[in-house]
Formats: structure tokens, C-alpha cells, sequence
């Protein structure tokens, strides 16, 4: 009898939101198996014996420092991890030839705040040292990365699902609600918002694909906070304390989505209604 062939994927930051929504559906598929990396990505000795001892087809790049106050808190750290382990990883798989594909989880933060849908091809200016960090890193795989191997960075915007902490938007406010505090908020500006489920459910089709190149992940769709708040007093069914305070600068940001719906034939399927019932424990 012979053995089936199963190609083998390697995976960073199985322990984050999305790797854990990203696990489950990887476990789930045909033909393939998954390996989920434990050690610190800025250790190259447990990288190199991680490389070594798996014969990876595929590797997802999750790993990194991500709320944007915890980066600021300590920013060599965050650039040790985000961008040096971005690097290490790289390094580790240009050498290797079982590795047909990569994909690396960028974000939104490589941007300039926008008014406007930002395409791909936008000006990346990074609002956040987060920010930085992953674009810095993006170059780097544009440049270093072996031209045998396919890649693909996924600009993923605000990633919601109810385990994140409160140092996040959403949760924040949340938790800010449920203490009966008056928001302070300028009710005009906007976010795209989607459900780590979503991007999972993209990150698996590109992998399934190949697909090579840089693609915005996200749900297209402008929420203003207003609609936020009202939807969350709609579900608490009471009425929220509220200050609308403008803002002299934009903080909004929603991406043009069409480039990854041509590309893999993918849609978003949990909207901000579902995000929020998320977040409330009410799925």
C-alpha cells in the first residue's frame, strides 16, 4: 500500500487571534498537515532546527508584537521581533527547496490614514510604528526572499473577534460601555472592520491558490462610529452615554477590496452586525 502524499505547512503565531481562527481551518483540509512553530522567532537556533527537522511546502507568517501600545511601550523589542524575526524566517526558508510558498500577515498601519478606499498600489506611509515594522519587513521579502519561491503579503485591516483585550478599538469601547462611561468619539470617523474568521477563510484560499503578490484583506465597507454605537445600544438595549468630539485630523481607513475578490473569489460573510454580537457573547 502506498503512502499518501500530504503537503506540509509550517505556521507562526498559532496562538494569536488569527492563528487560532487560521488553525482550525487548516486542520481541516485535505491532503495537507500543519506544523505549528512554538519557539521565538528571534531565536535563530530553535528556527533553524524547526526548518530543519520539517520539510515545509508552505509557511504562514503570523508571529509579531501587534497592539499598537504595546509596541510603543517597548519599540526595539517590537522591531527585534517584527521585523528581525521577519528576517530570520526568510533566511531560513531561502534554504530550503521543498518551500513552494509564503505568506506573511501584514497590515493596514503601512498606510496613510485616508479618506478614500486605499488600494494596494497606495502611498504607504505608516500611521503607527506597528506600521513601520511591517512595512519594513515587507520590503525586506520583496527584496532577500529567494525568486523561486512564491509569496504573498496580506494587508490585513482591523481584525475583530471577541477574544481580543481592550487595549484594541472596539473591545476599548466595549468595555468603556459596559462601565456606563460617556464615550468621548468623533462619530463621523470610520473603520473597516472584519471578522478574523473572514481573513482565515482568505488566508486558506491563497494558500490553496499559490497566489503570488500583495493583496488589502478586509471588508471593503466603511462603519462610522455612529453606527457602532448605535448598533451596540440596539444589542445592550439601552442607551449610550456619548460626546461627539471632532477630530482636526482623519483617523479613518478602508481598503478597495477588489484586486483579492478577482484573484480568489472570496467574500466577506460576518459583517460589523455579526462582529459586535461577537464581541457580546450573542453568536
Amino acid at each position: 500500500m502506498s503512502c499518501k502524499k500530504f503537503k506540509l505547512i509550517g505556521l507562526t503565531g498559532s496562538t494569536g487571534l488569527l492563528g487560532q481562527s487560521l488553525k482550525k481551518k487548516l486542520r481541516k483540509l485535505n491532503n495537507y498537515k500543519l506544523n505549528c512553530y512554538k519557539g521565538d522567532i528571534t531565536n535563530k537556533s530553535q528556527l533553524k532546527k524547526w526548518f530543519n527537522v520539517n520539510s515545509f511546502h508552505y509557511v504562514i507568517h503570523l508571529a509579531a508584537i501587534v497592539p499598537v501600545k504595546k509596541v510603543n511601550k517597548n519599540i526595539n523589542f517590537a522591531k527585534k521581533v517584527n521585523i528581525g524575526g521577519t528576517k530570520n524566517i526568510i533566511n531560513e526558508i531561502n534554504k530550503k527547496k521543498s518551500i513552494k510558498w509564503f505568506f506573511f500577515s501584514s497590515s493596514s498601519h503601512v498606510y496613510q490614514f485616508n479618506n478614500k478606499k486605499v488600494r494596494e498600489t497606495s502611498i504607504k506611509k505608516p500611521f503607527s510604528i506597528y506600521g513601520k515594522t511591517k512595512l519594513e519587513a515587507e520590503k525586506f521579502i520583496e527584496k532577500k526572499i529567494n525568486k523561486k519561491i512564491k509569496f504573498c503579503i496580506g494587508r490585513i485591516f482591523s481584525l475583530e473577534g471577541k477574544n481580543k483585550d481592550d487595549s484594541y478599538f472596539l473591545p476599548g469601547l466595549l468595555k468603556k460601555i459596559r462601565k456606563n462611561k460617556v464615550i468621548e468619539i468623533d462619530l463621523n470617523q470610520f473603520r473597516d472592520f472584519i471578522h478574523v474568521d473572514d481573513v482565515a477563510e482568505a488566508v486558506v484560499i491563497l494558500l490553496k491558490k499559490e497566489q503570488v503578490g500583495i493583496y488589502n484583506i478586509a471588508s471593503g465597507k466603511k462603519t462610522r462610529f455612529y453606527e457602532l454605537i448605535n448598533l451596540f445600544s440596539k444589542l445592550i438595549k439601552r442607551k449610550i452615554k456619548f460626546k461627539n468630539t471632532v477630530s482636526k485630523v482623519s483617523n479613518s481607513s478602508y481598503a478597495d477590496i477588489y484586486k483579492i475578490k478577482k484573484a480568489i473569489n472570496w467574500k466577506v460573510k460576518k459583517k460589523v452586525f455579526y462582529i459586535i454580537k461577537d464581541y457580546l457573547n450573542l453568536v
